[in-house]
Order: structure tokens, then sequence, then C-alpha cells
């Protein structure tokens, strides 16, 4: 699920060991089976790339990766509608947030194709972010 916030991108990316900040320019997606579980899975075109770990090949103007989370209100759906721990489950994945074009994504990637964690950020907290994980980064070497 796609987080938020300045605090969030910097407690994943104190674990990354590759990830960039961008903003989204496209997102393509559709639901796929993944392990008996059904998950979104999106093309997300990113343009203005900006590394903060890592070595990544891929930094055209517009460079594409992969994303998967699960999807708003599956659970709700696929299961008993009068259990009340299901109903309760199904309210908070009706509030997973999706990827949206035009926003401003700290990207944590597996491999240099396959993003794992996404946070939404605002553009006026990038030189803090970055900061904070060459900060982080100084300090475990």
């Amino acid at each position: 699920m796609v987080s938020e916030g300045k605090e969030q991108a910097t407690r994943h990316l104190s674990r990354a060991d590759l990830a960039f900040i961008a903003v989204l320019l496209d997102v393509q997606g559709g639901l796929v089976d993944d392990q008996d579980k059904t998950k979104n899975l999106y093309t997300l075109t990113f343009e203005n790339i900006q590394i903060i770990r890592g070595d990544l090949d891929r930094t055209d103007d517009e460079t594409q990766f992969t994303y998967r989370q699960s999807p708003k209100g599956l659970k709700f759906r696929m299961e008993d509608k009068n259990n009340e721990e299901t109903k309760q489950a199904a309210s908070e994945d009706d509030e997973v947030k999706e990827p949206k074009e035009g926003k401003t994504y700290v990207a944590i990637l597996t491999d240099p194709e396959q993003i794992n964690v996404l946070v939404e950020i605002d553009p006026h907290d990038i030189l803090e972010i970055i900061q904070s994980a060459r900060d982080k980064q100084t300090a475990t070497v």
C-alpha cells in the first residue's frame, strides 16, 4: 500500500539498498493472482528520477517500474459480509491509497524493475529526506 509523509519515507529509506525520488507521470494497472491472493499490479512511469540509494541505470526521462499492492475493498466482496471482523478488515482495505499521477514519491526497490514500497511525499520535503537518508547511511558505514 502507498504510505504517506516524510517520516514514512525516512523510515523506509533507513533499511533500503535501492531507492529514488521522482514524479509519477503515468499509472497503468490491473488485477493479478499472486500466490493465492489477488493484487493490483501497476506499471508506473516516473520522470525526474533522483537516485537516493544504490545504483539504477534506468534513469531516462520516462522510466517504468512494476508495483504490487492489495486492491481496495477486495476482501469485503470476497468474504462473508455478515462477519464483523471481515467488515472491519474490509473498511481498512477500502482506505488503501493508490498511486496517483502528478504526485511525488519515494520508491524503495527490491531490484531495478520492481518497487517494493511507495511513499507519497510533499515535494518541499525532498531535500530534507535526501539529507536524512545520507546522514543515516553515513552513520551505518
